[in-house]
């Protein structure tokens, strides 16, 4: 049995699907693309091999960008978007999505 909740209360499906009638949309999303310390982003993409772990944590060190963290499995997390975005232009790459203003 599937059980819903809205606002923390247990409500019946019906109550789950309803939207309020007028204004729904005027109020702010609760939705944040920032990464974190403790939310970081984490790279599958902009990652490498486990043999290049060394060599990618070089080059992060050598065009000294500040957010960004080679794990020992390949992947890169992120806790800026402005590193994520100047990773990418060390690669050449272009970030259409990173902003500065969060």
């Amino acid at each position: 049995m599937t059980k819903y909740y809205k606002n923390g209360k247990e409500v019946t499906r019906e109550e789950f699907c309803s939207r309020p009638k007028k204004g729904w949309l005027r109020t702010p999303s609760m939705v944040s693309n920032t990464y974190t310390e403790h939310d970081p982003l984490v790279s599958d993409g902009l990652g490498c091999m486990k043999s290049q772990v060394p060599h990618l944590r070089s080059v992060i060190r050598k065009h000294g960008i500040q957010g960004a963290r080679v794990l020992g499995n390949g992947q890169v997390e992120f806790t800026s978007r402005r590193a994520r975005k100047e990773l990418l232009a060390v690669r050449g790459l272009v970030d259409n999505e990173a902003g500065y203003g969060d």
